[in-house]
């Protein structure tokens, strides 16, 4: 087992495991430094390669966003001034024909249809406004002021969208990430505080994890360096707990028994997720076992692909239950020493990834920061982004950690999955909730992409390019006779100091039956012996060949899988020594259609694939020839027509129209030829079927409330959804994209629209977006706006009384009154805040109700409409009926001599029980209290009364009133006094 990263930034890696088939080459550091597959090799400023100067280490300054400020178009930030009463607010707004959302006890947000600098004009005008401006827009801002970030780190960050997901999370809370490699710095500043502690499975006799090799403290702090702490480099998990598990030795590698004790270490000490840039050939089911017990204690392992540039297994990266990460460089394109396979899940950047590096092992004058070139280097970005999302959602588990990374992974290379990147490019941003965005772009077929389609050769040459990994390009050649016929392929140049994509030639010949003549590669440039460096330069591939007369077939591909787009040379003449190399396999194929990796195949076609010999018709089945999703890999039903030997041809024809905008594969194993008992080897092709506009909703329906609206809606079927967006505008004219006020944007099925005016109509309109940026047609939905009104017969009542509670709900615009709809009245006491259901009501052909009421206490009623599919609701003002108690009054006798008593007595209806009643005289043409006393529990009062005067004197009882009733008289009683 050995690392996975022993390549020198812009240098090949060697193959893992086995024996130095390739150079060593160094990992050059932003210090010359020194990590090699098979061993550390140190470098002096006396060694082969220059040393380079310290780096400049410019003050940090973040990265500014475009000088011209965005703000919300139809909308403005307003603070009202001081004591501004709710209703002069509402009317303030309502004057603009807009709605507000509240944003603080003080501010609001105000909406409407026209635009902001113009309704911001109108607001400033308002007597009621103390302040105003525009709703700006400002961006994110998770900037780490590392000092390598803005120079090293920013670019390849950006193409797996980690800025982005720091927004969301900064922070691996308790998931503890175990870095299984070569050990690490512990002393390292940019570490310190980010570790737990670790173990060395490598040695018993040396507990502590120290890294000897210089790899281990790089894979490391690409996950857990410090960010944001305004020195050296940041790592990708912000704020980690990284656990050091040494199971590799100073030479960089180790073997399976300290990876599997390694694994079930770090299982036993608390790690939620494992990173291990390593591997090598050689299925070893013990660590596939600890693999496998690791995955079901609930951990994530992730695991570098590997270096070998081929499509050899690597382990433990091809277990299923691991996540096998392959490199991209920071632009998104496959590198050339990425091995690739079907085992491969995912990709991220791994060329030149700047990271912690050993101070023991960096040489005097540099700073221990160290470039990091290889899978050893992509996985730990993916690791990190994994322990963000288990923060994120504990409870995942590692299953559903992998599901989250693979189907948010932006598409690369041929569309859906492939060998190459798996699901595609981790996307940090949309695995922690933030919104998706679009595939890395892929270049369209050049139409030589299968024997039929080859193009033809005159002598001499021909410059093409491979751009598209995996993809193979045909040539003919017509020979009227049998003849020797030499084929040489020049790629351009291979140089991996310079270059992270390679062209390794591979040339095929094939005669008219596409059984194999000859090939030729050249996968990787020679050594100068004397100085154990590759020649760097143009690789070439040669063949001689004994061709038989007619139709040659010549194969160009690209032995490491990768595409260029520089091009490459084809030549070929007649004559020469036979050397023919290997002989390829025959090929199983001569046409396909759609043509492969085409990008805009109608959502009708039958795909056809037409073989290059008689088949046996009886190994072709459904089983043996599919038609497969290419981003899920589920069969497609489809039916299979016969064989047909004349044109040795078969049709797939899907049961219903494809997806748009979705990848499909043709998967052809398990084939036999005719008379042949041996099956071919396994064959695909990839096409895309046509991203045309997203279908409109499929229904969308809204029903209106009280100063809001209902929506919702269902989505068509669209593979490639990004959102749904909904705008209003005020008033009958729907919104287009750019116009009206934004309601919703999100992948969800319905929205509440609150902060809306009563009295207005809306007109709302929907479209869906996929992540091509093509929109729908619109869907529409207008709810009327309504009005409503109350009143009553009586506003003063006594106890007893009845009132009669009249109502009106007609159309805002011309009166409209609708007969049947549902008006309920609500009443409170006055005392409370709490309305109840009085009565539910039906309004007539006028569009009016009444209702007679009889209340007991002082009351407040008010109506509503709650509004239904076309109509807005509505809420009348409040209105308030007070009542008061009835009170009798008796004055016996009402003729007395002075010095005799008479009685003052009577009732309060409802009894009031300890409420006092006050006796009134009037005197000097005024009303004065002049006794009081508290009603019994039946509400009984009474007054003796002596006067002190001859005369005739009036009285009356006072109730003051209290939450309940209103105050309330008795009638005047006049006392003649003789």
């Amino acid at each position: 087992m050995s690392v996975g990263a022993a390549a020198a930034v812009r240098s090949r890696p060697n193959s893992w495991g086995s024996s130095l088939s390739r150079p060593a080459r160094l990992l050059r550091l932003v210090v010359p430094a020194a990590l090699v597959t098979g061993g550390l090799v140190v470098v002096t400023g006396s060694s082969g390669s220059a040393a380079e100067p310290e780096p400049y280490r410019p003050p940090f300054t973040a990265p500014h966003d475009t000088a011209k400020a965005e703000f919300e178009p139809n909308a403005v930030m307003v603070k009202f001034k001081p004591k501004t009463s709710s209703s002069a607010r509402r009317a303030a707004v309502s004057k603009f024909g807009a709605s507000e959302d509240s944003v603080s006890s003080n501010v609001v947000k105000i909406k409407g249809s026209l635009s902001a600098p113009e309704l911001l004009k109108k607001v400033k005008a308002e007597p009621t406004v103390e302040l105003a401006s525009l709703n700006y827009k400002r961006h994110v801002s998770a900037v780490p002021n590392d000092e390598y970030y803005g120079t090293d780190q920013k670019t390849y960050l950006n193409t797996v969208r980690v800025p982005q997901a720091w927004d969301v999370s900064k922070s691996t809370g308790s998931q503890i990430v175990a870095v299984l490699d070569t050990g690490v710095d512990a002393g390292h500043p940019d570490l310190v505080g980010h570790l737990v502690p670790g173990y060395n499975a490598v040695s018993s006799t040396r507990p502590n994890p120290v890294d000897d090799n210089g790899h281990g403290t790089m894979t490391l702090g690409i996950i857990a360096a410090g960010a944001n702490n305004g020195a050296g480099v940041a790592g990708v998990g912000w704020n980690v707990k990284a656990m050091p598990v040494k199971v590799l030795g100073a030479d960089g590698s180790g073997y399976d028994a300290d990876v599997a004790e390694g694994i079930d270490w770090a299982v036993a000490h608390g790690a939620k997720v494992i990173n291990m840039s390593l591997g090598g050939p050689g299925d070893n089911p013990v660590l596939h076992n600890a693999v496998i017990n690791a995955v079901n204690h609930g951990v994530v392992v992730v695991v570098a692909a590997g270096n070998d540039g081929t499509d050899a297994k690597q382990y433990p990266a091809s277990y299923p239950e691991a996540i096998a990460v392959a490199a991209t460089n920071a632009g998104g394109v496959l590198t050339d020493f990425s091995s690739y396979g079907d085992w491969v899940d995912i990709a991220a950047p791994g060329w030149d990834i700047l990271s912690t590096g050993s101070r023991a092992l960096t040489p005097s004058g540099y700073e221990p920061y160290w470039y990091c070139t290889g899978t050893s280097c992509s996985a730990p970005i993916v690791t990190a982004i994994a322990a963000l999302v288990r923060n994120k959602w504990p409870s995942f588990t590692p299953a559903q950690v992998a599901q989250r990374l693979e189907g948010l992974a932006r598409d690369a290379g041929p569309r859906g999955i492939d060998r190459y990147y798996g699901h595609g490019i981790v996307d940090a941003y949309a695995a922690l909730g933030g919104k998706t965005t679009t595939d890395f772009p892929v270049l369209p077929p050049d139409g030589n992409d299968q024997p039929a389609r080859a193009v033809p050769l005159s002598p001499g040459t021909i410059s093409a390019t491979i751009n598209t990994e995996g993809e193979v390009d045909w040539y003919r050649v017509s020979p009227n006779a049998s003849r020797t016929l030499q084929v040489i392929l020049t790629g351009p140049e291979f140089n991996e100091d310079m270059y992270s994509v390679n062209f390794g030639p591979r040339v095929e010949v094939y005669d008219t039956n596409l059984n194999g003549l000859g090939s030729a590669v050249k996968a990787y440039p020679d050594i100068d012996e004397s100085t154990g460096w590759p020649i760097w330069g143009p690789q070439v591939a040669k063949t001689t060949v004994a061709a038989p007369a007619g139709d040659v077939f010549i194969a160009v591909r690209n032995d490491n899988g990768s595409r260029d787009t520089r091009p490459y040379t084809l030549s070929y003449g007649e004559g020469g020594t036979l050397n023919p190399g290997d002989v390829p396999p025959a090929y199983q194929v001569r046409n396909v259609y759609p043509d492969d990796n085409r990008l805009d195949v109608a959502v009708a076609t039958t795909p056809m694939v037409t073989f290059a010999r008689d088949m046996d018709g009886f190994s072709i089945s459904t089983n043996t020839v599919r038609l497969l999703n290419g981003k899920t890999g589920a069969v497609v039903p489809s039916t299979l027509g016969a064989y047909d030997p004349s044109t040795r041809s078969v049709v797939i024809t899907p049961t219903g129209p494809l997806l748009e905008g979705t990848p499909y594969r043709i998967d052809v194993n398990g084939v036999r030829h005719a008379g042949a008992d041996v099956n071919l080897l396994r064959w695909s092709s990839v096409f895309l079927t046509t991203d045309q506009a997203p279908q409109k909703l499929t229904t969308f329906t809204g029903s209106g409330a009280y100063l809001a609206a209902n929506l919702a809606w269902t989505i068509p079927p669209t593979p490639d959804l990004d959102q749904v967006i909904v705008r209003r505008n005020a008033g009958g004219k729907a919104p287009t994209l750019t116009t009206g006020t934004l309601v919703y944007a999100g992948t969800g099925t319905a929205v509440k629209n609150t902060g809306l005016a009563q009295g207005a109509t809306y007109t709302y309109a929907a479209w869906v977006k996929d992540r091509a940026g093509h929109y729908s047609l619109p869907a529409v939905k207008s709810l009327l706006g309504m009005k409503s009104g109350i009143s009553t017969t009586s506003t003063a009542i006594s106890y007893g009384g009845s009132i009669t509670i009249k109502g009106s709900t007609l159309r805002m615009i011309d009166n409209l009154a609708y007969a049947g709809l549902p008006v309920n009245l609500y009443v409170r006491p006055k005392n409370s805040s709490t309305f109840k259901l009085l009565a539910a009501l039906k309004t007539t052909t006028t569009g009016t109700v009444s209702y007679t009421y009889k209340p007991t206490v002082s009351s407040v009623l008010m109506m509503t409409f709650p509004g239904n599919a076309n109509l807005m609701g509505t809420r009348t003002p409040d209105i308030t009926v007070q009542v008061a108690p009835t009170i009798s009054a008796t004055l016996s006798p009402a003729t007395i001599r002075l010095g005799q008593a008479t009685a003052f007595s009577g009732y309060v209806a409802p009894a009031h029980y300890g409420h006092p009643v006050y006796l009134q005289q009037y005197s000097n043409k005024v009303w004065k209290s002049i006794a009081s006393v508290k009603l019994s529990t039946s509400g009984k009062y009474a007054f003796g009364i002596k006067p002190a005067i001859r005369g005739q004197i009036a009285y009356r009882v006072w109730f003051p009133g209290d939450a309940d009733h209103a105050q309330a008289f008795t009638a005047n009683k006049i006392l003649t006094v003789s």
